[in-house]
């Protein structure tokens, strides 16, 4: 089988950026004549080869890969080309293949860039493919369901959730005389145990300061739990400013101000002092937490839901979901294919959770084989608080642009809480004005 298109459509994208400009409203439109077909989900046709792209450049590009042989050895007329690209230049090149009539077959993305590429109209609704990938809404969470859907029209198929977790070290907590089989599940819990790792002279909670992504997911649950949203549902305005927001800050500054944690360290300080006993707690996402601290060797650690801070349990999630990008002209016969293949997986994505992510199916959380992946059943215990960014064009770019940096610069002093997210809330409503002009619906 010879593939459609090989490495030099990933070189074309850069000969196509001054075409990105176009996907905002303006410039060289994209053609949006092409419709997708209602096809099969059991292609029969003739051998070829699928070209899918993501940005799956760790260690859960070769879980990926291996699933695809899986596939490829029960269906050998459907080959897939799989090219994991950095996710930063995914999120440019694939836009621009489009523009160039280069575009790939199918792609996976974030959650939260779903509505941004959907208003670019660089992927394309899935709604004619239902019947043939057996979506049932029952078979997901009402969360992860609407996740994939803008304005009643499906656009993605969630493959996964990865909500923050209470990653813990269970030799520093049984060390400071704490239960191993106890973590902590409320904020008095906590701080109790902040409290006597403090005594035995361990700081047990590092907040990445000078790494806002990683601490800003953090920010988002606590203020989910406080209470707060972080948007008002169509984008128009910034509500993470609010009082939930103040208070979910300040209980992160508080942490700093106590000594349960450095000042200035970063997400890498973190993990390290994690492994190397010198911290007891992280807040983070299982997809990449939990294969890093199994490499460790005689590390031992464990993961729960993370503990009630609020008024209501929340965590952040996000999800890798699959979209099928945009063409010139499709092909019914890899549009039949690609469904095949995504119906496939769907349901075989257990092998997925091997890479650390939960799921998204909820009938594979109920089979046996998954409750042996203790992290992951750990994780998926708590999910049915999770909550994800609003599905509003441009979202994730406010988050890290602006709303993060903000979280940084309390954490670091620079301003209080309050101010640094009114500071914050100044900014984002004038790109959040940006975004509704330049995306408007998708």
């Amino acid at each position: 089988m010879t593939p459609r298109l090989r490495r030099r459509t990933l070189l074309a994208g850069a000969a196509a950026a001054a075409a990105l400009g176009a996907l905002g409203g303006c410039g060289r439109p994209v053609d949006t004549s092409a419709e997708l077909p209602a096809v099969s989900g059991d292609y029969t046709g003739p051998p070829l080869t699928l070209q899918f792209w993501n940005g799956l450049t760790g260690g859960d590009g070769p879980v990926m890969r291996e699933l695809i042989a899986q596939f490829s050895a029960t269906h050998p007329n459907i080959g897939i080309e799989m090219y994991a690209i950095p996710w930063s230049s995914f999120y440019q090149k694939f836009p621009a293949a489009v523009v160039s009539g280069l575009a790939p077959d199918l792609g996976l993305m974030h959650n939260f860039q779903v509505a941004t590429n959907a208003a670019r109209q660089v992927v394309v609704p899935l709604d004619p493919l239902v019947p043939a990938l057996g979506l049932r809404q029952e078979d997901y969470l009402p969360v992860v369901w609407q996740s994939g859907l803008i304005d009643g029209a499906r656009w993605s198929l969630p493959l996964d959730m990865w909500p923050d977790s209470l990653f813990y070290n269970r030799r520093v907590l049984a060390d400071a005389g704490l239960d191993p089989d106890a973590p902590p599940q409320t904020g008095e819990e906590y701080l109790a145990a902040l409290d006597r790792l403090a005594a035995n002279g361990v700081q047990g909670h590092w907040l990445p300061a000078v790494d806002p992504q990683g601490v800003g997911r953090g920010f988002d649950s606590l203020l989910w739990q406080f209470g707060g949203e972080l948007y008002a549902e169509d984008g128009s305005a910034a509500l993470f400013a609010e009082e939930a927001g103040v208070q979910a800050l300040e209980w992160q500054a508080g942490l700093i101000a106590a000594g349960y944690s450095p000042s200035d360290v970063s997400g890498s300080d973190a993990n390290v002092a994690f492994k190397n006993d010198r911290n007891a707690f992280l807040w983070g996402g299982p997809g990449a937490l939990i294969n890093d601290l199994g490499k460790v060797d005689d590390l031992d650690w464990d993961v729960a839901p993370l503990p009630q801070i609020g008024v209501r349990r929340a965590a952040f999630s996000g999800s890798h979901q699959f979209v099928l990008m945009r063409q010139q002209e499709f092909d019914p016969d890899r549009v039949s294919a690609t469904a095949t293949f995504l119906r496939w997986i769907m349901g075989n994505s257990l092998g997925w959770a091997s890479a650390g992510p939960v799921p998204a199916r909820l009938p594979v959380l109920e089979q046996p084989a998954f409750a042996q992946l203790s992290a992951q059943a750990n994780v998926a215990s708590g999910v049915e608080h999770i909550r994800f960014y609003p599905l509003v064009p441009g979202i994730a770019e406010v988050q890290t642009t602006i709303l993060y940096p903000a979280v940084g610069d309390a954490l670091l002093g620079q301003l209080s809480p309050r101010d640094a997210l009114a500071r914050g809330r100044e900014q984002a409503s004038f790109l959040l004005a940006e975004n509704l002009t330049k995306y408007g619906r998708a």
